[in-house]
């Protein structure tokens, strides 16, 4: 059977109009697998009596293995008090501060700043103990794919989980240097990483406790750099991120070849609620205060952890926030110790 031009027609525009919506699917596809929504999933409800849930951050920071090794450290002094920790993943210190809202977790890690604005909005919020500070560490591509470098840079970055306090500092960071917020799409995090030592991102920001991981990785392994600010433009950040302070990543630090880095730091602290046991969160207290130098070898992000008790007060007290009942009867604990001591000595 001979076709005629007339058939042929209709059958090749409709094998077109197949192949270009095939194309167009496949490329929404593709960019949606690279742009997903960069955030961690709430966890359900996870109250129980005999599970106290740590809510800590994403795999980029420290407070998630920082947060781990704390599980794992009160899990192994818990004798007969029954129960046991659990450190899950979050977006961090503004997610946490939700869940503990409505009790999904019992304790949670966050900044300072976050914490006291949390409060004025919700009096059920307490204070449990300081924790290492968080350093602003913004990483730039490697310099033989984006020579003459400056922050912050021509391609979009990764500005933190949406809606994180990560994603908050950059904004404020752009607003100090009076810079164009530049449209940055969510980036799923474990990809973040990859994309700087591609050069296809123009920054990264990673705000997280020393030394971190994902950054040293991106130093060493993808000739990575990071982002030093000068005198100037330190004054204007810290006017704009409260609470912040200056804070330097001496030369060598990360490897041999790394320079000085000034950057900005900010202060965090384990949180929980009115409703944690009191007795459990002395517990906490007490075996933070005495895995202190145990954790530190574990984990380096645990040498920032103040030592000194007016400055751990002095932090406390700074951040607005009431103490928890347990954290108080701990420090009277101390105190009353410490009296019974000197009266000794004394006699």
């Amino acid at each position: 059977m001979k076709l005629n031009s007339n058939s042929i027609t209709p059958i090749i525009l409709v094998l077109l109009i197949v192949m270009i919506l095939v194309i167009a699917l496949a490329y929404i596809s593709l960019q949606e697998e690279e742009y997903e929504e960069a955030s961690v999933p709430i966890p359900p409800h996870l109250y129980s009596s005999s599970q106290h849930i740590i809510g800590t951050g994403n795999k980029l920071g420290t407070y998630f293995p920082g947060g781990k090794l704390l599980s794992r450290w009160f899990n192994d002094n818990l004798d007969k008090k029954g129960g046991s920790f659990k450190a899950v993943e979050t977006n961090g210190s503004i997610d946490n501060i939700k869940l503990l809202k409505v009790n999904s977790i019992q304790f949670g890690m966050s900044e300072a700043r976050i914490v006291k604005e949390a409060y004025s909005e919700n009096s059920n919020i307490r204070v449990v103990w300081p924790l290492w500070v968080d350093v602003v560490q913004i990483l730039k591509p490697p310099s033989d794919l984006v020579p003459d470098y400056v922050f912050p840079g021509k391609n979009i970055g990764f500005i933190g989980q949406q809606d994180s306090s990560t994603s908050r500092t950059t904004k404020e960071i752009f607003s100090a240097l009076s810079l164009k917020e530049k449209r940055s799409k969510n980036i799923p995090y474990d990809r973040v990483i990859d994309l700087i030592g591609e050069g296809k991102l123009g920054f990264a920001m990673i705000q997280a406790g020393i030394p971190n991981h994902s950054v040293s990785d991106a130093l060493i392994f993808y000739n990575c750099g990071l982002v030093s600010f000068n005198p100037e433009q330190l004054d204007l950040i810290r006017g704009k991120v409260f609470s912040s302070v200056n804070f330097t990543i001496p030369s060598g630090y990360y490897y041999e070849k790394q320079p000085e880095i000034n950057t900005i730091a900010l202060p965090n602290v384990l949180v929980s609620n009115v409703e944690t046991s009191p007795e459990m969160v002395e517990f906490v207290t007490e075996m933070i205060v005495k895995g202190r130098p145990l954790l530190k070898g574990s984990f380096k992000a645990f040498e920032t952890i103040p030592q000194d008790n007016e400055a751990i007060l002095k932090i406390l007290s700074e951040t607005g926030v009431p103490l928890h009942e347990g954290t108080r009867r701990w420090l009277q604990k101390v105190s009353n110790e410490s009296n019974n001591t000197d009266r000794g000595e004394e006699k």
